[in-house]
Parts: C-alpha cells; sequence; structure tokens
C-alpha cells in the first residue's frame, strides 16, 4: 500500500506541478484579471494546462516504471 502511495504521489504531484503553471501562466501573465471560468477561453486554455501538466508527469512515471516502482500501462 506504501508503495503505491508514494508512485502515485510523485505521478500526481509532477502533474499538478504542469497543471498549475500553465494555469498561472495563462491566468496571471496573459489575462492579468483572470478569465472567467464560463467562457470557452478558459476550459481551452485549462486543456493546454492539462497537456503540460502530461509533459512535466512523463519523466516521472518514466523514471518510477524503470525503478518497479509503477506498472507499465
Amino acid at each position: 500500500m506504501w508503495a503505491a502511495v508514494k508512485a502515485d504521489t510523485f505521478s500526481i504531484v509532477s502533474f499538478q506541478i504542469g497543471l498549475f503553471a500553465g494555469m498561472w501562466v495563462y491566468q496571471e501573465a496573459l489575462f492579468a484579471p483572470g478569465l472567467a471560468k464560463t467562457t470557452a477561453a478558459y476550459w481551452l486554455l485549462m486543456q493546454l494546462a492539462m497537456i503540460i501538466g502530461c509533459f512535466t508527469a512523463w519523466p516521472v512515471n518514466s523514471r518510477l516504471v524503470r525503478a518497479g516502482r509503477k506498472e507499465r500501462m
């Protein structure tokens, strides 16, 4: 159980770092007051931030698979 928690925690945290960094860029840097959550642009940029999160999680997941901490999917 502890091994699963460690593997998933590292994976999720690395994804969240990329996601929140991407969201910060467009909410604070590109659109200074921030986009309303009811706009299509907000949700499009949220999807792009999730893609960034996938790329930041990729190296962590690869390393966890190589170390035997996670299984391939």
